[in-house]
């Protein structure tokens, strides 16, 4: 199962059972479509997973910080979500502290 252009491994989470090499395949797959691609892939709401393609990302941009700011911001629905990033992590995080009032982390490895 492979993820599309703009989505997540969401479709492998609700997968009966998720392989390593789903995951790996897709990550890869994702990874040899730069510099068109993105360097963040989440799955589900709570992992993140990163690669440093060692050059320059659009989704480091101001104007990319930019659009995370406004979706924080609108709370409208509809919306298309934006794709996965450290920026949403970061406010999932946040939303979650403030909703139960407990500490959260964020892991880097």
């Amino acid at each position: 199962m492979q993820a599309q252009d703009n989505d997540d491994l969401a479709l492998l989470r609700n997968s009966a059972s998720i392989t390593k090499d789903e995951v790996v395949n897709s990550l890869v797959g994702r990874y040899e479509q730069r510099p068109q691609s993105q360097p963040y892939t989440s799955i589900g709401d709570r992992l993140l997973i990163a690669f440093n393609p060692n050059e320059a990302q659009e989704q480091s941009s101001d104007a990319a910080a930019q659009r995370y700011v406004d979706d924080y911001r609108d709370t409208s629905s509809g919306r298309q979500p934006l794709p996965p990033h450290i920026f949403k992590v970061a406010e999932q995080a946040y939303l979650h502290m403030r909703r139960t009032g407990l500490s959260q982390s964020i892991s880097f490895m």
